[in-house]
């Protein structure tokens, strides 16, 4: 009979809410390897709980280590995803507001002002506009590196624009 385990940490942030809330997981380990069977965030223990309350025959992981190495193997795994997913916004997009009457470019937009923030570089060409990469970033770090691996990969180079709130090639 296989074993499950079921851990939670304090203060990891949720990439989908931007709030650093309880983080969940449930998993079994299997020939020297952790399969995640769930994950999962909350405002306390028994709400995290709750989520996976069909899994009743499981142990408590008191390790926090486990499950911070959880958090980060997801998030990382996230954040892959992020950069590789590239979408084109609606046909019409490059002809409304606030596309219309911008240059064709790349821009980095910044959704919010505080940080843990979502991060989108964009791509305006005359009749298109991409999101080539999606980004969490919890500090201006991160933000930075976000930018420098964009202008590696698609060989632009980024340039402040005051005002604006985001950044475009020049």
């Amino acid at each position: 009979m296989r074993a499950y385990y079921l851990g939670t940490h304090r203060d990891l942030l949720d990439p989908v809410s931007l709030r650093y809330l309880r983080f969940g997981a449930l998993w079994y380990e299997e020939h020297g390897q952790r399969l995640v069977v769930g994950y999962g965030f909350g405002e306390s223990k028994i709400e995290i709980l709750r989520q996976f309350g069909a899994q009743a025959s499981c142990q408590a992981c008191m390790d926090m280590e486990i499950v911070h190495e959880i958090y980060q193997k997801i998030r990382k795994q996230q954040q892959e995803q992020d950069w590789s997913e590239h979408r084109q916004l609606p046909l019409l997009s490059a002809f409304k507001k606030p596309w219309r009457n911008m240059s064709s470019g790349w821009y980095v937009l910044k959704f919010q002002k505080s940080f843990p923030v979502h991060l989108s570089i964009v791509h305006k060409t005359k009749y298109t506009v991409w999101i080539e990469h999606s980004a969490v970033c919890e500090n201006e770090a991160e933000i930075q590196c976000c930018i420098e691996k964009a202008a590696a990969a698609h060989h632009i180079d980024l340039k402040w624009v005051e005002g604006w709130g985001g950044k475009r090639n020049g």
